[in-house]
C-alpha cells in the first residue's frame, strides 16, 4: 500500500497569474505596472517590472510584473482604461515556498483593484526532473492527464475548454506507447499545440517541467492553493504509478470526479493509497465542490 502525502518541498514549481488593473488618473500602462512592483517590494515581495519574457525571474526577485497582450479589461462602463498584467513567480522550491510568496502577492493585487475575467489564465509549471532518468514517466503523466482531461475541464469555467489558450489534447497515446527514450517522447508530443491545456514544450530542456494551462486566473488564495495541490498530486501520482492509456476518457460527471480523486490519492483507496494526508483529503473535497459549482441549475 502507498501513502499519499502532500509534496511540500521536493518538487519545484512556478506560477503565473494574469489579471487587469484599472488605470485611474494620468500616466501610462507601464507606470501602473511599475507602481504595482514597487508596492509588492515595499511589502515583502521583491518584484521587478519588465516586458513579456520567457527569461527566468532575475536573481533577488520573487515576482516579475509583465505585460500580456492576451489580457483584456472589463467593458461594463465606458471610459475606464485597463492595464493588462501577468505576474510570474521565480522558481519556487515547493508548496512551503509557494506559501511565502503567493498569498501576500494576491492579497496586494486584490487590494489595488486587480480583476480577472475570461481572458485571464493561471498557469502552473511543475518540475518533472524524473524525465531525464526515467523517460517513461512522461508517458505515464500524459496517460493520466488524458484519461481525466474531461473531468478536469468540468471543475473549471466552460470558457477554459472553448478558449484558444487551453485547448483539449488530442489522443496521441499510440505514438507514445513504444517510446523508450526522451527523444522519442519529444517526437510524439511535438505535434501538440503550445496552447493545449498541458504544454509539454519545456519538458525537453535542461530544467524539465510541464506547464498546466487549464485553469482560469484567480486572485483567490484558497483557489490557487487547492489547484497547486491538485497538480502536484497528479504529477506525483504519475511518477510513482505507471499510468496506462485508456480507450476512452472518463465522462465529466460527479462520479468521475470522485474516481479521479480516489485514483490519484486525494481520497482513500484500499487498493493503492490507504493513507491520505489531511490537506489532500481537503483538496479532494474541494474538487467535488468545484464540480457542483459549475453544473447548470435546474428549474
Amino acid at each position: 500500500m502507498l501513502t499519499a502525502t502532500l509534496n511540500r518541498n521536493s518538487r519545484r514549481l512556478g506560477v503565473e497569474f494574469e489579471f487587469a488593473v484599472p488605470q485611474v488618473g494620468a500616466g501610462q500602462s507601464d507606470d501602473v505596472r511599475k507602481t504595482l512592483a514597487q508596492v509588492l517590494s515595499a511589502n515583502g515581495v521583491p518584484s521587478v517590472v519588465r516586458g513579456y519574457s520567457h527569461r527566468p525571474v532575475p536573481a533577488g526577485a520573487d515576482v516579475c510584473i509583465e505585460y500580456d497582450a492576451s489580457v483584456r479589461g472589463e467593458s461594463r462602463y465606458r471610459g475606464i482604461r485597463w492595464v493588462s498584467v501577468e505576474a510570474k513567480t521565480r522558481i519556487l522550491s515547493g508548496l512551503d515556498d509557494w506559501e511565502q510568496v503567493v498569498p501576500k502577492m494576491l492579497d496586494i493585487v486584490r487590494y489595488l483593484g486587480g480583476r480577472v475575467n475570461t481572458s485571464c489564465g493561471h498557469h502552473v509549471h511543475v518540475e518533472l526532473e524524473e524525465a531525464l532518468s526515467r523517460p517513461a514517466v512522461v508517458r505515464s503523466l500524459y496517460n493520466a492527464i488524458h484519461r481525466y482531461e474531461s473531468v478536469i475541464y468540468s471543475i473549471l469555467p466552460p470558457s477554459r475548454r472553448s478558449g484558444h489558450y487551453s485547448q483539449p489534447m488530442p489522443d496521441i497515446s499510440g505514438r507514445l506507447a513504444k517510446c523508450r527514450t526522451l527523444r522519442c517522447m519529444q517526437r510524439g508530443l511535438e505535434s501538440l499545440p503550445r496552447h493545449s491545456g498541458t504544454n509539454w514544450n519545456h519538458l525537453f530542456g535542461p530544467s524539465p517541467r510541464v506547464e498546466y494551462r487549464y485553469a482560469a486566473s484567480t486572485l483567490n488564495v484558497e483557489k490557487a492553493r487547492q489547484w497547486a495541490r491538485f497538480l502536484l498530486r497528479l504529477t506525483d501520482h504519475a511518477v510513482v504509478r505507471n499510468c496506462k492509456a485508456t480507450k476512452a476518457q472518463l465522462p465529466p460527471c460527479r462520479e468521475s470526479v470522485v474516481k479521479m480523486a480516489t485514483s490519484i490519492g486525494l481520497k482513500p483507496n484500499s487498493k493503492v493509497y490507504s493513507t491520505i494526508d489531511p490537506e489532500l483529503r481537503e483538496t479532494g473535497r474541494w474538487l467535488t465542490q468545484r464540480w457542483e459549482q459549475f453544473q447548470p441549475v435546474s428549474i
